[in-house]
């Protein structure tokens, strides 16, 4: 033994370990995951005092500090091995190894092999998830591989242990991306939940088969409603969802949900089935597919087929107003074909589509048509002769119905357009001709079943862009004024024979004032000799946001006109429509506000408006405002936020009221609490369904990060839908954590 100062001694194993390292390396062994390589660089060890054999052991004492690539030992005392590599340290050992920190007062490792055990450690490792625990042994079996014995492991931070998971055996495995726990016991809030002989959890976001767990709500529909969802991961493309699901008032149900993906398609089905509810009323089933599919770079299909057994399904299986208002399904398989030829843009498309209404016996409805089928083609060149725009789009549909007129529609729109657009201005002048041949069956007495309508038409829409230098609250903006003209002439054709197939009259808003046709659908176009004037002005800041909008516009006609959708809508004989304004944007950090009206002048009166306003001064403080009005029609209000009223408890919570009809469409109440490593929501939705009836649901989930969520499914959705700007308390990144929960995130002082 021969005794040599630290400094030298650190140089002589720096040089030493590196050809040790490359003397050791294997000739050909398979290449490792880049964020877990093996070290291969030299080893430097610090100390207040080293002992060594040259090429064969080292001793260290006092404030060791072993390094090798990204792996750092720390201790009292540590014996290194140079022939083989392996270290050996004890009193207050510290194993800094990639995300990973180990202590203990222990250590046995080979940092080529990442093999090694450590004696009563903790630790704290920063994957993909963050957690933390303990063991009476530590074995590595490798850079992504742990195997613990009598273990705890949590994502709690020190001295907070809302939920662990405490273990006879604990393997941890990266590379398969999941741990496996034999005599696991879980506790939560110092009291054991459940416990298993055995059980296997995520370690990161990778797909595995296995049981999930299980949701829970209760409703006034359904009762106490429990399901316990199973999961199969059949191949890296594919994977099954199989649910059994218990209602109380209602009785058994399954659910399932196939998920498919592959480099040119993917889609998703779901099944529910019931063999009978307690009604009784049998087989209530129902069944929805979605699928996309690239055949070749330029054919491109999709399906969208969807049907329930009876028509109060929704109305009992559903939990939002938009499904259990749902009064038609559609069911339609649609290709489309689009290339470039020769600097012309080619299409072909084909659509079959067929519904199913549900028909609510307070308010039933007419059933759409069936287009049976739809093909459209169609032809576009674009700056030819570097001035016009050359389109003819075309469209056969045959629409079919059970008991109203049916028959077949084959459409033209050629147009010829000429833009000039430079900075400051624009102006496109354009022509057209629609035309339309119908041939009809099951028509009415004196309907011609052949009947042609040819119409041309012209418009010209020119706008100018002026802008200045402004200030706002002492921030440099960019102000513009844009006016913008609009003429539309159609002269008058005959169409009162024609029957309605998918038509009616198009909403009347801002974009609809620069529309061609004030008719939404096929087959009607109304006839006008009119201008649209408006004016628009923005502020933008200097990264080119829009900050702040307003906007103004109005049509004026030089006619009455002649084309009704039919005979009980009244016809225009007044010289100017309605006025549209908009104003809208964020006029403070924190405030945001969006408002349109519809006002007629002639009258003196609001036919229609809505206003928006948000308040969002943080993440996870939100607050929305909404009225809508239209008048005979609507008056509603809508008001929802998320918001903390103690430390880590949130308040969420809607309400959206009908004054018309003097009742609550829908009402959401709920509170979050964030225990730092886990979180716990609760809440109540109340809701009118279709058939006048009112349905309440509770939902409860409590979420344990990095673990997984118990209780109801879809409550994490539900809130999102319900509260705009809602965000959970424990997102995924440390960024997008609320600012008055940061103290509380776990492990910060580590890394």
């Amino acid at each position: 033994m021969q005794h040599l100062p630290a400094r030298l001694a650190a140089l002589l194993i720096l040089a030493l370990g590196a050809q040790a390292a490359w003397a050791q390396a294997p000739a050909a062994a398979p290449a490792p995951k880049p964020a877990a390589a093996a070290p291969k660089g030299p080893t430097t060890i610090d100390a207040e005092k080293i002992d060594g054999i040259s090429e064969l052991e080292v001793s260290a004492r006092g404030k060791v500090e072993l390094k090798r690539d990204d792996v750092n030992v720390f201790s009292d005392f540590l014996r290194y091995n140079q022939e083989s590599g392996r270290i050996e340290a004890e009193g207050g050992v510290r194993l800094e190894r990639g995300p990973e920190r180990y202590f203990g007062p222990r250590l046995r490792y080979d940092p080529g092999s990442g093999t090694g055990v450590f004696e009563q450690p903790s630790f704290i490792i920063n994957r993909d998830q963050t957690a933390r625990g303990g063991a009476e042994r530590l074995e590595f079996l490798g850079r992504n591989r742990l195997l613990l014995h009598r273990a705890h492991y949590t994502s709690c931070a020190p001295g907070k242990e809302g939920w662990r998971i405490e273990a006879g055996e604990l393997e941890l495995d990266y590379d398969a991306g999941q741990g496996k726990a034999r005599d696991m016991r879980l506790r939560f809030l110092d009291t054991t939940i459940f416990a298993l002989p055995f059980a296997s959890f995520p370690l990161e976001n990778r797909r595995k088969s296995g049981f999930l767990t299980p949701y829970y709500s209760q409703s006034t529909r359904r009762g106490l409603e429990l399901g316990v969802p199973f999961y199969w991961n059949i191949a890296p493309e594919y994977d099954l969802t199989l649910t059994p699901v218990h209602m109380s008032k209602l009785g058994e149900q399954l659910k399932s949900r196939l998920r498919y993906l592959d480099r040119d398609y993917t889609g998703q089905a779901r099944l529910e089935y019931m063999a009978e509810d307690r009604e009784p009323r049998p087989r209530r089933s129902g069944f929805s597919l979605q699928h996309q599919h690239r055949l070749t770079p330029n054919l491109n299909g999709r399906l969208d087929l969807n049907k329930v057994s009876d028509n109060l399904y929704f109305v009992d299986f559903a939990s939002q107003v938009g499904t259990v208002s749902q009064a038609t399904l559609q069911r339609e398989g649609v290709l489309n074909y689009n290339r470039l030829w020769r600097d012309v843009q080619l299409h072909l498309g084909g659509r079959v589509q067929r519904f199913q209404t549900l028909q609510d016996p307070l308010a039933p409805i007419v059933a759409p048509y069936d287009r049976l089928p739809q093909i459209s083609f169609g032809a576009a060149r674009y700056g030819l002769g570097g001035l016009f725009d050359l389109s003819v789009p075309g469209e056969y549909v045959r629409f079919a119905h059970p008991t109203r007129v049916e028959g077949s529609r084959l459409s033209f729109n050629p147009t010829v357009a000429v833009p000039v657009l430079a900075p400051g201005y624009f102006l496109t002048p354009k022509v057209g001709l629609r035309t339309a041949n119908y041939d009809l069956s099951r028509t009415a007495a004196g309907q011609p079943s052949r009947q042609t309508v040819s119409i041309p038409w012209l418009s010209a829409d020119t706008g100018l862009i002026f802008e200045r230098e402004a200030r706002l609250f002492g921030d440099k903006l960019t102000q513009t004024l844009e006016p913008r003209a609009y003429y539309l002439w159609v002269p008058y054709r005959g169409q009162d024979q024609i029957p309605l197939f998918d038509t009616a009259l198009a909403d009347f808003n801002y974009s609809s004032l620069f529309s061609e046709n004030r008719f939404a659908g096929g087959d009607r176009f109304g006839d006008t000799n009119q201008v649209t004037l408006a004016l628009t002005s923005r502020m933008l800041n200097n990264a080119g946001q829009e900050l702040f909008r307003a906007t103004i516009g109005q049509r004026h006609y030089s006619r009455n006109e002649r084309v009704a959708l039919n005979d009980a809508t009244p016809l225009r004989s007044v010289d100017s429509s309605d006025i549209i304004a908009s104003l809208g944007g964020r006029f403070l950090r924190d405030w945001s506000f969006d408002g349109t009206v519809r006002y007629a002048a002639r009258e003196n009166r609001t036919e229609r408006y809505g206003a928006q306003l948000r308040y969002s001064p943080e993440i996870a403080k939100v607050l929305n405002a909404s009225y809508r009005f239209n008048r005979d029609l609507l008056r509603q209000v809508d008001l929802s936020g998320q918001w903390p009223v103690l430390p880590g408890w949130y308040a969420i919570g809607r309400h959206n009221y009908s004054f018309r009809d003097n009742r609550m469409l829908e009402g959401l109440g709920g509170l979050e609490y964030n225990g730092g490593c886990w979180v716990f929501r609760a809440a109540f939705l109340r809701l009118r369904a279709a058939s006048q009836t009112t349905a309440t649901t509770l939902f409860f989930q409590l979420e344990l990060n990095g673990l997984g969520r118990v209780g109801t499914d879809e409550t994490l959705s539900l809130l999102k839908r319900q509260v705009p700007g809602y965000a959970v308390t424990n997102p995924g990144s440390a960024a997008l954590v609320p600012p008055s929960l940061r103290p509380r995130l776990p492990f910060e002082q580590v890394f």
